[in-house]
């Protein structure tokens, strides 16, 4: 009952404070601290609320703590459990946010750092007359959030106490998001708590998530299920973002990577960050070994899949009438199950054009088309995943398919062109991911006429390199038309030489891929008799994998 008690005089005493100042607090005459003392940092994400109508989020938790490792690297400074709070979903309570920001104050000098993150909801508490910003904890009641929310008002006052009064080196940022159900109920409304996190609070650097009128979007692409935002922000910080490879990492570079990744990665949505503060002061030193361990690793190649603005389709869904939410919940359904263009009147696409003819759906219009677009070009994609993989365990026609038999299989790749083109359609010819899905179409309608004949029949195998050449011009490097095209040269031209180039071709672009390797070999073998020339390919596959069982095939049958 104290802590409540002392949460809500708190509360007040900063409305009071905000009331009077009204607008950013002025900056102090002065030098930006350096951090060349102590760094302490706060750390919050809250996914799962604790009021039913407070909307739960899907990843807030997981970006929350994957700041949090960044800090506890040798690139975010190495910080302990004395130096570094994480705060998570029932742990993000008023009262402990409240006692380590002010854990913050009390142990910060000047010299040292504070770091403030913050991912979770934000709303603005509509009743009262200047509709204050708040970001919402755990135990935050819905709708009354002078009960129990974090006022921006203050944590203004944290950041120009450890700023001006302090001289502490301030670095915030805050990926909040606004639901479905919460106070603040018109477009105008959601936008102020951006608008107020957005303003210079004293000298601190400041990144946000996007601009006040947008949404956080978040899906499975980005790290396994995390905010774009988060993702990118991470890889930037542990070095990816410096630009001019100095070793350190400043705010305007960190912003620069930021709007190229997550801008292009989230389109035809919206989503631009925000820096404010001092563009070229630095955030962090860039950790070699960190950043090769990054590296390394490396980052997934652009991909079209499902993603959601945070909060964005309950607030929508709220204002349309109960056959627009059955529709989309048939749309919605429809992508889920794959029922895509078929049949004509109670198909995905047959709903989404119904949608996008509804004016109050318009907000989700984006949203719908993104993910129409990666839900009809992810069964390819899996297939090329599958096929691509380095270790194979199952022959060219089984792979992809371990569960379908190969006539179902055969069935299933049908509907790959119609799907990828309606894909490419939907996002248009300056989308990133164009130039991709449509080169995926026509390998797909070359491998379809492929394998529709694996005898020698030129004017067939002619027609099938045709396709395999169009994809190569929306998109060069492609091992697995290369691949196929060796495939052709084999089984319909019969023409060695070329079976052997295009397999290499396959192979320089792809080097420890199994799969070319390994049908290079078995067709020199077993259907030409050319020992000699299909051992330089069994030996190249022994060094990558000797005891996979399609290597130890290809010896039996040499």
């Amino acid at each position: 009952m104290k802590t409540l008690l002392f949460i809500f005089i708190f509360c007040l005493t900063f409305l009071s404070l905000s009331a009077q100042n009204k607008g950013a607090t002025p900056i102090a005459n002065g030098q930006q601290p350096t951090a060349n003392g102590t760094t302490r940092a706060v750390v919050v994400g809250i996914s799962d609320y604790q009021d039913k109508d407070i909307p739960d989020l899907r990843f807030a938790d997981r970006d929350a703590e994957a700041f949090a490792n960044f800090l506890r690297s040798p690139a975010g400074g190495s910080l302990d459990g004395d130096h570094l709070k994480v705060l998570t979903n029932e742990q993000a309570t008023a009262g402990q946010v409240i006692a380590e920001l002010t854990w913050l104050l009390e142990e910060s000098k000047e010299g040292d750092q504070a770091i403030i993150y913050f991912s979770g909801h934000g709303d603005v508490e509509a009743k009262l007359l200047n509709q204050l910003g708040f970001l919402l904890l755990w135990d935050s009641p819905a709708k009354i959030y002078l009960s129990g929310a974090l006022p921006v008002d203050m944590l203004r006052q944290v950041v120009s106490t450890l700023s001006i009064e302090l001289k502490t080196k301030v670095f915030v940022v805050v990926d909040a998001c606004r639901a479905g159900k919460l106070a603040g109920n018109t477009v105008i409304v959601t936008q102020l708590t951006g608008s107020q996190l957005a303003q210079q609070f004293s000298h601190e650097q400041k990144i946000l998530s996007c601009q006040p009128n947008e949404y956080s979007i978040e899906g499975e692409q980005w790290g396994g299920g995390r905010g774009v935002f988060s993702y990118h922000l991470c890889n930037g910080l542990y070095g990816l973002a410096d630009s001019n490879q100095d070793g350190k990492i400043t705010l305007f570079e960190a912003g620069r990577y930021l709007e190229d990744h997550v801008a292009v990665e989230v389109a035809p949505l919206s989503q631009l960050p925000i820096t404010v503060g001092d563009k070229a002061g630095v955030l962090f030193n860039v950790d070699a070994p960190s950043l090769a361990t990054l590296k390394k690793q490396g980052t997934p190649p652009a991909l079209i899949t499902s993603a959601n603005q945070r909060g964005l389709e309950e607030d929508v869904l709220l204002a349309v009438d109960t056959t627009v939410r059955e529709l989309y919940r048939l749309f919605k359904k429809a992508l889920k199950d794959k029922v895509f263009l078929e049949p004509a009147n109670a198909c995905a696409d047959a709903y989404y054009e119904r949608l996008m003819a509804e004016a109050k759906m318009q907000r989700l219009h984006s949203t719908m088309t993104r993910n129409y677009a990666a839900a009809l070009q992810d069964d390819a994609q899996q297939t090329l995943n599958e096929w691509l993989k380095t270790k194979q365990e199952v022959s060219l026609e089984a792979t992809a398919t371990q569960h379908l038999p190969q006539k179902v299989f055969t069935e299933k790749v049908r509907t790959y062109p119609r799907c990828l083109n309606r894909a490419a359609e939907l996002l248009g010819e300056k989308h990133y991911m164009y130039a991709a899905l449509k080169a995926r179409k026509y390998f797909f309608e070359g491998y379809l006429l492929a394998n529709s004949n694996l005898n020698p029949n030129k004017e067939l195998g002619e027609r099938a390199l045709a396709l395999f050449r169009k994809s190569l011009e929306w998109q060069p490097e492609q091992p697995q038309v290369y691949w196929k095209m060796s495939l052709v040269f084999a089984f319909n031209l019969r023409q060695l030489d070329s079976l052997e180039h295009y397999t290499r071709r396959a192979l320089e672009i792809y080097p420890n891929w199994l799969l070319p390797y390994t049908d290079a070999a078995s067709l020199l073998c077993y259907r030409f008799g050319q020992f000699d020339r299909a051992k330089p390919f069994l030996e190249q596959a022994n060094l990558i994998d000797s005891n996979a069982s399609e290597v130890l095939n290809c010896w039996a049958v040499y």
